[in-house]
């Protein structure tokens, strides 16, 4: 599960993605599956987490994103 959050994450890259749209995305059963992994990574190797527009969802509110592909 977790490989798959990096993933989708990735694939958007550099586009911001909500913990909302990382759940519905990927069939995950709940919203804590999605905000662990996205936590974890924040900060790390590239990624950024903060305020901003999804690009799935266009909601402000708080996203992951990776710096670049």
């Amino acid at each position: 599960m977790a490989d798959k959050v990096e993933a989708l994450i990735g694939r958007l890259a550099p586009e911001p993605i909500c913990d909302d749209c990382i759940v519905e995305r990927l069939g995950l059963a709940a919203l804590h599956q999605a905000s662990q992994r996205t936590n974890e990574l924040a900060g790390t190797r590239g990624y950024e987490r903060g305020q901003n527009e999804c690009a799935i969802c266009g909601t402000a509110k708080m996203v992951i994103r990776r710096k670049g592909r």
